[in-house]
């Protein structure tokens, strides 16, 4: 019982020492960010059209796609409407 006082001590100041010294996460800059959205959106696109041959259900699927998108990046806090617009014509130019 004598040694309940010293192990609380020792096991808050170990405690306070690991938040201390622990790593500290960056958040990234939203231009860095936001290539990163753009990218995973260009890959998405490309995965589901190029397994699509036929150029009419081709259309259609980029169509649905891009509207999915649009919609997607509506609430996104890293994109105003002119950067979700810029981002749709570049998509809809693949």
């Amino acid at each position: 019982m004598e040694f309940l006082p010293q192990i609380l001590l020792l096991s808050s100041l170990l405690l306070f020492g690991y938040f201390w010294f622990k790593p500290r996460t960056k958040p990234k800059p939203n231009p860095q960010k936001q290539e990163e959205i753009r990218q995973m959106y260009r890959q998405r696109l490309h995965a589901e059209l190029e397994r699509i041959q036929n150029p009419d259900e081709r259309q259609a699927k980029k169509i649905v796609l891009l509207k999915e998108f649009a919609k997607e990046l509506e609430f996104n806090l890293f994109f105003d409407k002119s950067d979700v617009q810029a981002l749709m014509k570049e998509l809809a130019g693949y």
